[in-house]
């Protein structure tokens, strides 16, 4: 009886670990897909620190222009998309996703 107490002991600890690392692992192993729209390409994505000053457009020309062989216009499409923005008004100290196609 006591080996059987332990194992449910043993299980009702490890099962919740192991759900736990299953969504961590499905969190952080997803690619970044979104079909059709342009993002489909993407190999990575980039968080970039909003500073004073920066604008969605001037993000758009200097991150677009490293990371992607898209238009400047295309890139901004594709940063709204992947921020799920629906204006082009971003704070300074917030973080947006830039999508990386190197």
């Amino acid at each position: 009886m006591n080996k059987r107490l332990n194992a449910k002991k043993i299980l009702c600890f490890l099962l919740p670990v192991f759900i736990m690392l299953g969504c961590f692992f499905f969190a952080f192993n997803t690619p970044v897909s979104a079909g059709t729209d342009g993002l489909s390409h993407v190999s990575k994505v980039e968080s970039v620190l909003v500073r004073k000053g920066d604008t969605l457009s001037s993000l758009a020309g200097y991150y677009g222009a490293r990371y992607s062989h898209v238009s400047r216009g295309e890139y901004l499409d594709q940063i709204r998309q992947l921020n799920d923005m629906d204006s082009d008004y971003i704070t300074a100290g917030s973080y947006l996703l830039v999508p990386d196609y190197r």
